[in-house]
């Protein structure tokens, strides 16, 4: 796969607050067309329009689609010249406030996996809306900035309207079936797709991540104004 003019697809599977979640699933993908991806979604469409006719389909998510569905399309983009990424945190049941900086400190967490695979050959990353108010989203920006100490264009999407941050939600809904041993046959169409699996305790992210939030801040400082 040629690394360079990297764009990384970021969505995530299961919740921080629902102490039910015992994990919760980020999962990235690396592409160089992002926009090949959106064919997936306009193929996969199209065949579940044949079948319902008139029903219109918006967006394709794992928890709304069909076994057959989820299989045509996991298959479809295993076909692409895509790496994925995957962080599996451990909850162990606790109720995670659902925060700009909790869920910065996770993505970064991936995205180190993401920088040590294509270096410096990432041109931006797309995660799906993870939080609506502006303010939150600039909060999140800012402290994944500082936390991956690079400055790299970051952008939030709607699904509905950004077809392809969907696949990272297929992907990322796949991983989760697989770890809490509800199906493993989704994962299993993409596993050779896959360079990093990194599993992470919540508890030691949150160690690891006041380390980095020091850090953070000081090389902050040491840049020129």
């Amino acid at each position: 796969m040629d690394r360079s003019r990297i764009t990384i697809l970021i969505d995530e599977s299961g919740t921080l607050p629902d102490p039910k979640d015992k994990i919760i699933i980020i999962a990235a993908i690396g592409a160089q067309i992002p926009n090949r991806l959106v064919e997936i979604i306009q193929k996969i469409r199209k065949k579940i329009k044949t079948k319902k006719k008139k029903e219109i389909i918006t967006e394709i998510k794992f928890y709304n689609a069909s076994e057959r569905t989820k299989i045509d399309f996991l298959k479809e983009l295993s076909k692409h010249p895509i790496s994925i990424f995957v962080l599996i945190v451990e909850k162990n049941g606790q109720r995670i406030p659902d925060t700009s900086e909790n869920f910065a400190l996770l993505c970064y967490f991936l995205l180190e996996e993401c920088f040590l695979f294509y270096q410096k050959n990432v041109k931006e990353i797309i995660f799906d809306k993870h939080f609506h108010k502006n303010q939150d989203i600039e909060e999140f920006d800012k402290i994944l900035q500082n936390l991956l100490n690079k400055k790299i264009l970051l952008k939030h999407v709607d699904s509905k309207k950004d077809l392809a941050i969907n696949n990272a939600d297929m992907v990322a809904g796949s991983v989760l079936w697989a770890h809490t041993g509800k199906s493993a046959k989704f994962y299993k169409i993409i596993k050779s797709k896959i360079i990093s699996e990194k599993i992470l305790n919540w508890k030691e992210a949150k160690r690891r991540f006041l380390k980095k939030i020091k850090k953070a801040h000081s090389n902050r400082r040491k840049r020129p104004s």
